[in-house]
């Protein structure tokens, strides 16, 4: 097998590759629109000339030895690439991710057959497929040594194959950039698709997306929620949910938050409460979804708003989302809130403190404005603590550090400058709460008003002294752990030690305040706050990773490769969670899907 004969058979393999990628879109949903089309002509090609490629090169080698060495290389890389399709579609349809190491060690490793369970007439299937597919490999390399096209041939092959892929980030870029549900909704139905994106460059160069909204594509992806919500809200109470971008968990003192905490003797405190990530974007979406963010490129490219959301809409709640940072990064304008008119996208201001104080104002005037004789919703999202900034004037707790260089810290700078600036910071909207709470009993709003007071993730300043900073990095507890508080009228404050999560609290609202009779499973992956009864397992995701968490136990999936164990301390241990668990949580990301 000469080198054009390699070059035809791996173009062989890519068009029987490119025609079982139509199982990925038929389980995913297709996009009739034109620019869903044309992702999907271009993302097909453009994504598996990238697996035509990896099987060129692999087998090229070869060829220095000889000819039937090349042969018998083909084969044998074509068929690993083959049935790599074959069983990354057998996992895409049963859980709606991808195939990685991760999952290969999960299978042949110690708990392989305790999570997938198959009985022994499938092994025998799967045996004789692979021989299958080994054989039609075998002659598309008997029909590649036949090819007797020559160089232009070759050549204009190529180039197609790059106008394709041209096409593929091309499309995507723009679609990402004017946000095209279409495009976005598809991005991730093949294995290991990472086309590119150009907004920050097409901003720079002076472009701007469109504003009017596109039209929503209908794919049926989705089954969400599960069956239609049945409620009859009759007092209809108004809903606050604030968030504190970054706050951990212990940050929640009387030195650090004397407003909050004297406050808090009303409040129902529960103690060992888990974000749903690491991240905004997985803190933030599992809250409001109660769902994890393996979920989130579905639901932003159909724009479908979480069910509380639609349900509070529909009973004719006021609306007034603040917050701090932008809403469009991360685009929290195409799930979570795709369904509020006018939504406010973001805070004047250069600095967090600045954009807070801003924020604060408007939701002065949302909170005087509205009418009392209808129940509201509001959201908060504080930003400060994020970049632990907080007025000139404002160090409480010194000594302190200049602005935090990542670059220059280690695992062996002392933490306690940087620890008192994220003290200054969450010190500083301390006095905001206070506000917050001081408006809404001078407004009359008290005693009608349920207020959710948490964060989207926690933060490490260097905890575990493994140069950790900030977060988005592991799944240790100061990355995780998060403050939870409720008011609720008519509930008398106190402690609550059982294990919650963010999975938690839209069940709570859903079924205690908006009077909806659905069990928590037809929407959601939690259960209600009040319930002390265990939870199995909790989910955690970052923008990479997966994380089980059963008790203290950690088990971490790396999109990237690995399966690793660790204790909520961030060290290394033998044992994860079970394999009962683990089976368990792999289910729940195909669950709301048809």
């Amino acid at each position: 097998m000469n080198l054009k004969n390699l070059f035809w058979f791996s173009l062989l393999c890519f068009c029987v590759w490119c025609a079982a990628a139509l199982i990925y879109f038929s389980v995913g949903g297709f996009y009739t629109d034109a620019p869903g089309l044309l992702f999907t002509v271009f993302s097909i090609p453009g994504q598996l000339a990238l697996f035509m490629l990896g099987l060129f090169i692999l087998a090229l080698p070869w060829r220095f030895i000889g000819p039937r060495a090349a042969f018998w290389a083909a084969v044998v890389w074509g068929t690993v690439f083959t049935l790599f399709f074959a069983l990354d579609i057998f996992v895409y349809t049963q859980y709606r991710f991808h195939i990685s190491m991760a999952m290969l060690e999960l299978f042949f490793g110690p708990a392989g057959r305790e999570i997938f369970v198959f009985p022994a007439s499938t092994y025998v299937l799967a045996g004789a497929g692979v021989l299958a597919l080994a054989g039609v490999v075998w002659g598309l390399a008997a029909l590649a040594r036949k090819v007797t096209w020559g160089k232009k041939a070759v050549c204009v092959a190529a180039a197609v194959l790059l106008v394709c892929e041209l096409g593929y980030n091309g499309v995507y870029a723009w679609g990402k950039f004017m946000q095209v549900p279409s495009v976005l909704a598809q991005v991730s139905y093949l294995p290991w698709a990472n086309p590119l994106s150009a907004n920050r460059r097409l901003r720079k160069m002076g472009f701007e997306p469109k504003t009017e909204p596109y039209s929503l594509p209908k794919a049926g992806a989705l089954n969400y929620p599960l069956a239609p919500l049945s409620c009859d809200n009759k007092t209809k109470p108004n809903i606050l949910i604030i968030l504190l971008d970054a706050w951990r968990g212990d940050s929640f003192t009387p030195e650090v938050m004397p407003h909050t905490y004297r406050h808090a003797q009303n409040a129902l405190y529960f103690s060992n409460h888990l974000a749903g990530g690491n991240a905004t974007e997985a803190g933030v979406f599992s809250l409001f979804y109660s769902l994890p963010h393996s979920y989130w490129d579905v639901f932003s490219g159909q724009r479908v708003p979480p069910v509380l959301i639609s349900r509070l809409q529909a009973d004719g709640y006021q609306l007034g989302i603040f917050a701090s940072s932008r809403l469009n990064s991360p685009e929290f304008n195409q799930n979570v809130f795709a369904s509020v008119p006018n939504l406010r996208l973001s805070s004047r201001g250069e600095t967090k403190v600045e954009r807070d104080l801003d924020m604060q104002k408007d939701f002065t005037a949302f909170i005087k404005g509205i009418n009392k004789k209808q129940p509201f919703f509001g959201f908060l999202f504080y930003d400060s603590a994020h970049g632990q900034e907080y007025p000139k004037d404002g160090a409480v707790f010194t000594p302190t550090a200049p602005t935090m260089n990542y670059l220059l810290l280690t695992k062996n700078t002392d933490p306690t400058p940087y620890m008192n600036n994220y003290k200054n910071s969450v010190y500083f909207i301390d006095g905001l709460l206070k506000q917050t709470f001081d408006l809404l009993k001078e407004e009359g709003l008290e005693k009608n008003t349920i207020v959710v007071l948490t964060g989207d993730h926690g933060q490490e300043i260097n905890d575990t002294r493994n140069n950790f900073w900030g977060h988005n990095s592991n799944f240790a507890k100061w990355q995780t752990h998060v403050p939870m508080l409720v008011w609720w009228p008519g509930k008398a404050g106190k402690t609550l030690d059982y294990r919650t999560s963010h999975y938690d609290v839209v069940p709570t609202l859903v079924q205690d305040a908006l009077a909806c009779t659905n069990p928590a499973e037809d929407y959601s992956l939690g259960q209600n706050l009040f319930d002390a009864s265990p939870r199995p397992f909790s989910l955690i995701s970052s923008y990479t990773k997966k994380a089980v968490r059963e008790g203290d136990k950690i088990s971490v999936i790396d999109n990237y490769g690995y399966l690793e164990n660790y204790d909520e301390n961030y060290q290394k241990t033998e044992t994860g969670v079970s394999p009962q668990a683990l089976s368990a949580a792999l289910k729940t990301f195909s669950k709301f899907y048809k």
